[in-house]
């Protein structure tokens, strides 16, 4: 958690700094009448993989396009339903949750469809930075729990003696610029992991029950860290994505006499 405002402030930045209309596309639409051929019309013009369908003026269905080009092809409207429907405010905690179980998401303004949302879009800046945020914070989380359990730092006994050298040598490195941090702070994530992992009275003040579910959850919470950093794709991330945005909420606000840690 961070150090800086109230535990509410904070959940609710994370609920609503970014939200849904940030990361949607435009929804293009045709008329219920207008057949596939104008489907494929604005599909050869626009490259769109979904399009809205109109009915009386207003979006009520819409298609996948992936296959209008075929010469059998007939329009098929889908219907929406509040599993695929969002709000322009709503938190890109549960579009990621949303996104989970449905190719696109659609966002309802009004009266009527006017955006929607596909799995590319967790690239998009916005949700970069709302997802690297949740990894800081589960990171300084992690942090704090050590040292209420240790702060005298009896959590050396928990790493190597060269994942030790390597936490001093950057210690050293750091206070010759004059940044005075603690040993533990100069760890890296996945030494913090180790740690929690291998004391089970840690442990049990987390979310998990064995010490292969930590060192699982801190290894993915890693590479989603290092690829966001390195402007890397994000796709092969995505079940960690779904548990970091279903336990937003403790992550970020959680109660501290319970199990916490994201």
């Amino acid at each position: 958690m961070l150090k800086s405002g109230s535990d509410t402030d904070q959940l609710e930045w994370f609920l609503n700094g970014f939200a849904a209309r940030d990361i949607a596309d435009p929804l293009l639409s045709i008329d219920e009448c207008s057949g596939v051929d104008e489907a494929k019309r604005v599909v050869e013009t626009t490259g769109a993989a979904v399009l809205g369908i109109r009915t009386s003026g207003l979006v009520q269905h819409w298609i996948k396009t992936d296959g209008v080009s075929s010469p059998e092809a007939s329009l098929q409207p889908r219907d929406f339903t509040p599993a695929n429907v969002v709000q322009p405010y709503a938190s890109l905690n549960q579009v990621v949750l949303a996104l989970r179980n449905e190719d696109f998401i659609f966002v309802h303004e009004l009266v009527h469809v006017v955006a929607f949302i596909t799995k590319t879009a967790l690239e998009k800046p916005p949700m970069r930075m709302w997802l690297f945020g949740i990894v800081t914070v589960s990171e300084q989380r992690v942090t704090r729990l050590i040292e209420q359990f240790y702060p005298d730092d009896g959590w050396e006994k928990y790493l190597s003696l060269g994942r030790m050298a390597k936490a001093r040598e950057l210690q050293q490195l750091r206070l010759a610029r004059g940044q005075q941090r603690s040993l533990l702070e100069c760890l890296q994530l996945a030494d913090k992991g180790q740690i929690v992992a291998r004391d089970e009275a840690l442990r049990s003040r987390t979310r998990f029950n064995s010490r292969k579910d930590v060192e699982r959850f801190v290894q993915a919470l890693q590479d989603l860290r290092n690829n966001l950093a390195h402007a890397q794709e994000i796709s092969e991330d995505m079940e960690i994505i779904y548990e970091l945005a279903a336990n937003v909420h403790r992550i970020v606000g959680g109660d501290q006499s319970t199990r916490e840690t994201g």
